[in-house]
């Protein structure tokens, strides 16, 4: 029965993202200027082709919104992150639209702080955001709206500081009209960051102790208590400053038994597995430019969880960062990983997911898919030894030459919402989301 209720459930959502109500023509025409173009694309594609119900809460914005962990936050699947790194107010109101029409039940908007960093015109800024407002409230008008208004740093220049305290003064003033509340998380957060407590880099990333003061100062308009607690530790290998964060983030989330993990790189990391398959049973532990040792010295966070299954993807960024690299140098840093995932977890399913090929759109390009296939060679090989089921995903995502396909695709690297709907597709065959087999 979980067999098929878990089949139904895929079927309808990707059914569900194809007879989304239509749209009235939206009056924000896509802006012309980003900050990283490709990346809005891969994350805006996606969101596009994803539903929201009426008993949703969307999380809409930039850099906080978008690598807050929020329905893990608050132990609640139907909290929906449409976050952005990078984004404006003018993306925000380009985006809206959308969002809006599909009439969820709250929407959290947390956006000014990359129209500050640009030095865009102060008083556009605080236009847009007031029609971010006037467009939710005209779509839907029974939507609970809120703003978190911009938190500044040290780092600012005087001029930019100046333009945090008069945009939050003035949507503050547009506030007092009615149609949305705004939310002080500057006062919460702003000397914490100023102090290192809350972020390593004055703000731009926050770590598990500002996104746990973040939480606590929106539950009550969330409407639960917020569940994470910082837990930090660090890792002899410093991957990256994201890197860092991320970690951050995970240790500070409940442990969450027997569940399935996601586990890997930005294929995961920017994956919207919770919505592809709608269970409280998958939990995503990507990370954005993670490479095969970086996955391996966090398992310690993977391991106190017991997950029930694992999906591993790696491997991608030890080729990029390293055009010396091996095929089979990065296949001894795989088995380390694999034989530590199955001493330490012996009892979890393990599914190693073959390394994707790049498209030639990408500048990696040249000489990469030559060594992702040899190393998918070798992972393919160790199945028996190491005890785990191989999915060889690149077939599946791959052209008549071997490169991903142009499509399914976004910059050459990352998937589009295409690509992570075939491989959502794949991973579903053989009730291998389910927890019951």
């Amino acid at each position: 029965m979980k067999k098929i209720l878990f089949i139904v459930a895929m079927v309808s959502v990707l059914a569900a993202s194809c007879s989304k109500p239509k749209a009235p023509v939206n009056p924000y025409a896509k802006p012309e200027w980003f900050t990283n173009a490709a990346y809005f694309e891969e994350k805006n594609g996606m969101y596009e082709e994803m539903p929201i119900y009426p008993s949703n809460i969307v999380m809409v914005g930039d850099d906080y919104i978008d690598r807050g962990i929020w329905n893990e936050f608050f132990g609640d699947t139907t909290i929906k992150n449409r976050g952005i790194t990078y984004d404006a107010s003018e993306h925000v109101l380009y985006r809206i639209h959308n969002i809006a029409l599909q009439k969820p039940a709250k929407i959290f908007v947390s956006v000014g702080w990359n129209d500050v960093i640009n030095n865009r015109p102060k008083d556009t800024t605080v236009l847009n955001i007031g029609n971010i407002f006037e467009q939710i409230h005209k779509l839907s008008p029974d939507t609970k709206c809120y703003w978190l208004n911009i938190v500044g740093s040290k780092s600012l220049s005087d001029e930019q500081s100046a333009a945090v305290e008069y945009i939050n003064n003035q949507v503050q003033a547009l506030s007092a009209k009615g149609g949305f509340e705004v939310i002080d998380v500057c006062s919460a957060l702003r000397e914490g960051i100023d102090k290192g407590v809350y972020s390593w880099d004055e703000g731009k990333l926050l770590n598990g102790a500002g996104y746990e003061v973040l939480a606590r100062t929106i539950e009550r308009q969330i409407g639960k208590p917020h569940l994470n607690t910082p837990n930090d530790r660090k890792y002899p290998l410093e991957v990256s400053d994201y890197y860092q964060h991320r970690v951050s983030l995970f240790r500070s989330l409940p442990e969450t038994e027997g569940k399935i993990i996601m586990l890997g790189n930005s294929l995961n990391n920017n994956a919207l597995w919770t919505e592809l398959f709608p269970f409280d049973n998958i939990v995503n532990r990507g990370i954005s430019g993670d490479v095969v040792e970086g996955v391996c010295q966090r398992l310690d966070e993977v391991v106190a969880d017991k997950p029930a299954k694992i999906f591993l993807i790696t491997a991608t960024n030890d080729f990029i960062n390293d055009t010396t690299v091996t095929a089979f140098q990065v296949w001894e840093r795989y088995e380390k990983l694999i034989s530590t995932i199955r001493q330490e977890l012996p009892e979890t399913v393990l599914y190693v997911q073959s390394t994707l090929p790049l498209n030639p759109k990408s500048k990696f390009y040249p000489g990469f898919n030559e060594r992702a296939a040899e190393l998918n060679k070798l992972l393919s090989a160790g199945m028996e030894r190491y005890n785990y089921f191989y999915i060889d995903l690149a077939a599946i995502l791959s052209d008549g030459n071997g490169d991903l396909v142009d499509n399914y695709t976004t910059d050459g690297i990352h998937l589009s919402a295409t690509g992570y709907f075939v491989w959502a597709t794949e991973l579903a065959k053989g009730g291998r989301m389910s927890l019951a087999l």
